[in-house]
Formats: C-alpha cells, structure tokens, sequence
C-alpha cells in the first residue's frame, strides 16, 4: 500500500514539473538568431560592420548577420529591393535614387562617411608630381586638358566635377581615361596619367609611390558632404523591422567604439582580416569620418541630385520622406543611451 501511495506521489510531482516546465517555455521567446544578409565591400569606410562581427555586437542583438562581400554595390540594388537582401551599404549613386523615384521599396536608415573639414583626407584629388612642383598645376583652372582617372558611377565623378566648377571648368575640358584603380600607380609612375580621384588606401599608395601627390582633399570644395549611406529593402521596412533596429544598434556601437579607441592594436588587427590591407598600410591612410549617431545629412543627399539631375543622371528629385526612414536610427540611439551609449 505504501508503495502505491509513493508511486501516485512521483506521479504526481513528474505531472506537476512537466506542467512548470511547459508553461516556462511557452513563456519563453525564440531564442534563435535572426539571419541577416548585409551587401558590403572590403574598404576602410565598413570598418564598423567588421568591428560589429569581430566583437560580438551582432551576437549580441540577436542576429546572426551575413556580410556579403561585393565588388559592385550597384549590381545589389535588384537584390536589396526583392528582398533576397536585407541591407546594402553603399556609397550615393544614381541607380538608387532612380530605384526609390520608380517605386522601389528602399530607403536609407543610416549615414557613414563625411569629408570632414579637419584632420585627416580621406577622400582627395591626386596630380602628377613634376605638374604640381614646375607650377604648371596650382588652381583649378588649371585642369584643363588634363589626363583623368574618375569612375564615372561613383562619387569620385561628382568629386571631380565640383572642383572643376570651382575653376571654371566642366567634365568636356578634361581627358577622361578609363583606368582601374590599380593601374594608377604604374601609370603616374610613367607619365600616362596626370590626375586621379581616389580614396583610402589608394590615397596612400599613390603618395607612397612618389610619382603623384594630394592637389585637393575633397573637403576642400565639398565640406562635411556625406557620401556613404545604409540602405534597408523590404524584409527590414516591412517585414521585420525590429531585426533592423537591432542591426543598426550593433553597428552604432561599433561605429563609437571605432571613433573612441580609432586605430588600436585591436581595430588594426581586425582590418588587416577584413581588407587584406598590411598593417604599415593601416596606420598610414586616413580612416574615415564617421558620425556617433548615425545621421543623415539631408543637404548631401539634395545636393548630389541637384547634380545629378543637371546631367542627365536621375529621373527626377526624390524628396527626404521617400528616401529617408529615420525610426530606426531613432530607435538605436535610443537603445544605446538606455544601455550607457556604447561599449
């Protein structure tokens, strides 16, 4: 009889924990990491999605975040917009403004780089030695009829053109020559090529090879001018918009981390994975200006279509409210300030 008592007591108790047990998981939220696919490239203007990777941030927020490594961002756009991508970062161009104005569900979320006006250049115009040294090259004005290395689908090209306003001149008083960037240094080195729009590292290698040396930083004639954004598709703006909010909280968080503690052994070493660039390399060329709180420039982003408008580039203006989503920078700021405002 005791033992059938005891029996109905274990019983019991085993009902009674699977019942607990039930109850605390279906109190539970899903634990598993939501899967990301985030478009980058491997220059120094991403370093915060890599600093996000490398130390857990995306971890942390409960992502588990895929950095696809792309050599065009333009061939993303088509990606982004059907979902099958669910951010890209990008520098401005005309093929994402076109995108937003024809319907395309995509919008900035987030601004990166600046041509900030003090400290380093990241972002310039190179000219040939002898040119800049005989005299022959002291103002704008006198580009004209110079040899130019510019891709006409980034904002090198919008760079470029900006400084020959300043002189007098438009894109038809130069020779553009198509070269990849990697040729540039070769051809400086043999006379074939007078100017270059360039950014990190190239900036550095082109000046290290002693053949070509900074005429112009690009916050010289365009100050603060914002050229690299984030952009969410539709799986982010619709779908999902917590696991965007959550993105973009990790990549603030990097972002600040990277401006405090700039270039620590830690950040050198992360770069050094992520770019394939040596450390001599690193330590040399100016990384880029990046705001704390993620801002988007509003005047650059209408100052750029005004441009592009001009030359045929865009269908038409595309107001802030269609380019620009702001609640989720509202969002992270927010979250970071709760949290103590970074790491």
């Amino acid at each position: 009889m005791r033992n059938i008592e005891t029996m109905r007591l274990m019983v019991t108790t085993v009902l009674a924990a699977g019942m607990l047990i039930g109850r605390s998981a279906a109190a539970q939220p899903d634990a598993r990491p939501i899967p990301l696919k985030v478009a980058v490239s491997s220059y120094l203007s991403y370093a915060p999605f890599f600093i996000a990777e490398e130390e857990g941030f995306f971890v942390e927020q409960g992502l588990a975040v895929e950095l696809l490594r792309v050599s065009s961002e333009a061939a993303l756009i088509p990606a982004l917009v059907q979902g099958q991508v669910d951010a890209l970062a990008a520098a401005i161009m005309p093929a994402y403004v076109n995108v937003i104005a024809r319907g395309g569900e995509m919008k900035i979320v987030a601004g990166r780089g600046h041509y900030a006006t003090e400290g380093c250049a990241y972002s310039g115009i190179m000219a040939r030695r002898d040119l800049v040294e005989s005299g022959a090259l002291e103002t704008a004005a006198d580009l004209a009829g110079l040899r130019v290395s510019t891709e006409r689908t980034t904002t090198s090209y919008y760079r470029f053109d900006k400084l020959l306003s300043t002189g007098g001149l438009t894109l038809e008083d130069v020779r553009i020559v198509d070269l990849p960037v990697a040729a540039e240094l070769d051809a400086f080195a043999t006379d074939a090529l007078d100017i270059a729009t360039v950014s990190e590292p190239w900036l550095t290698r082109l000046r290290r090879g002693g053949h070509a040396v900074l005429f112009a930083r690009a916050s010289d004639y365009l100050p603060d001018f914002q050229f690299g954004y984030l952009l969410y598709g539709p799986s982010l703006l619709t779908d999902n918009p917590e696991a965007g909010e959550r993105f973009l909280t990790a990549y603030l968080k990097a972002t600040r981390q990277l401006n405090r503690d700039g270039k620590s052994p830690r950040h050198l070493a992360i770069l050094m994975k992520h770019t394939s660039l040596d450390e001599a390399t690193l330590e040399e060329a100016c990384w880029p200006h990046l705001d704390d709180d993620g801002r988007v420039r509003v005047q650059s982003l209408e100052q750029y279509q005004e441009w592009a408008l001009e030359r045929g580039l865009i269908d038409r203006i595309v107001s802030t409210e269609e380019m620009h989503d702001p609640r989720f920078l509202e969002a992270a700021n927010r979250s970071l300030a709760e949290s103590g405002g970074g790491p």
